[in-house]
């Protein structure tokens, strides 16, 4: 299959026009890795909190007064993930400035992206960092950085219903420090009661990494089947190493 072919077909793909069949884009930052020690690729500098029971969310408290739902910063977040079922969901939230918001109605196994969706000035978006967590408080579960808008978020469920299949990774270390990255799957996230469990598998590994290092095949790399969680963890070769890293998944209907 020549890369042109590939090109075109994941045109298509994204135009909408093969059915069953859709992309994933994620991206994800962590500007401060610590010397050493492996945290997640995401804003909370740390390693991802995988829920091990699907639960409600809210925002946290503790933001700006202007992130309100009648303020001029954020005024409704959007947030995506898994259902109860492991479905793909998608809730919004009304902004309540540095109170939490009320919770979502929808129980999420899974989150994995949030952005801002209205704010109440134009050319704006959220005034304070807006993290989401569970609602009962106590888990950080995502972050949207001040006035960005949009969680840097490295990691990705693959929904009930569908199977993914890894196209490509990049990651990036800041020039001065290097980074080592390795990209981990689960399967089964749901099955989390009783022993025996689906282990954590690292399925590439980047040594070393100063600048960009990619893997862009003709062919898929992996495939990863429905309820699969994939991430990036990072650790740095120094002190606050920046780094972050972007992948793409073809999602197909089974």
């Amino acid at each position: 299959m020549s890369r042109q072919f590939t090109r075109d077909f994941l045109i298509e793909v994204q135009k909408g026009n093969v059915a069953g069949h859709s992309i994933v884009h994620k991206f994800g930052r962590n500007p401060d890795v610590p010397n050493g020690t492996f945290e997640g690729v995401n804003q909370l500098s740390a390693l991802f909190n995988f829920l091990t029971a699907a639960t409600t969310v809210r925002i946290k408290a503790g933001g700006n007064a202007a992130d309100d739902v009648a303020g001029n910063g954020a005024r409704t977040v959007t947030v995506e993930g898994l259902d109860n079922t492991g479905a793909a969901a998608t809730e919004t939230i009304n902004t309540n400035g540095v109170n939490a918001s009320s919770n979502t109605s929808t129980s999420f196994w899974r989150v994995f992206r949030a952005y801002v969706a209205t704010c109440g000035t134009y050319g704006a978006s959220n005034t304070a960092e807006i993290i989401i967590e569970n609602s009962g408080g106590g888990t950080d579960l995502i972050s949207i950085a001040i006035a960005e808008g949009q969680s840097k978020y490295g990691a990705y469920a693959i929904p009930l219903g569908k199977t993914g299949y890894l196209l490509d990774v990049l990651v990036e270390a800041d020039a001065a420090k290097a980074a080592d990255f390795r990209v981990c799957t689960r399967e089964d996230l749901t099955d989390a009661s009783s022993a025996p469990f689906s282990p954590v598998r690292v399925i590439l590994y980047f040594d070393g990494v100063l600048g960009q290092a990619t893997i862009d095949p003709h062919s898929p790399i992996f495939s990863l089947p429905a309820l699969t969680d994939i991430w990036i963890d990072a650790e740095g070769g120094g002190a606050g190493t920046e780094v972050s890293c972007d992948f793409e998944i073809l999602l197909v209907d089974d």
